[in-house]
């Protein structure tokens, strides 16, 4: 999702270069929801799968299927058997920090959060939602009642 006009001046400087690189650091250059390393390469299942969750990423490091909130995507605790449904993509990972109040310029480390794109666009889903509802609104002209 672009970063609206009005709002790009918070996410530019060195203030914000420092801020990012040091919410990156304490994340250890991953993302914090579903665990995917920064600038890596990994290769991805999206859609409804019969592990749960929605979303997966293959971690070369375990050699595993991880799901989007970063547990292991097996059948059940007795089977270690791996099960990919559907097609995988390979995809680039860039992370994103996210505000977790959505305010931007609210940026105190508590609220801030390193978080891959996928994680950040679900995390802010409904709150686009809802924005994007109001500026329609907004714009929607009234309706006359003829007499």
């Amino acid at each position: 999702m672009p970063i609206r006009a009005d709002l790009r001046h918070f996410y530019r400087g060195l203030a914000w270069r420092a801020r990012r690189e040091r919410i990156l650091a304490r994340a250890g250059d991953c993302c914090e929801q579903c665990g995917k390393p920064n600038h890596a390469t990994v290769e991805t299942h999206t859609g409804t799968s019969i592990l749960g969750g929605n979303v997966m990423f293959w971690r070369e490091t375990c050699g595993a299927w991880i799901r989007d909130d970063g547990t292991r995507g097996s059948i059940s605790p007795r089977f270690s058997v791996t099960v990919r449904v559907g097609p995988a993509r390979t995809i680039h990972v860039v992370l994103t920090i996210a505000h977790l109040n959505h305010v931007a310029g609210d940026d105190r480390d508590e609220n801030l959060k390193a978080l891959c794109q996928w994680c950040h666009l679900n995390y802010d889903k409904l709150h686009h939602r809802n924005t994007r509802a109001e500026r329609k609104d907004r714009n929607r002209p009234l309706l006359a009642v003829a007499v």
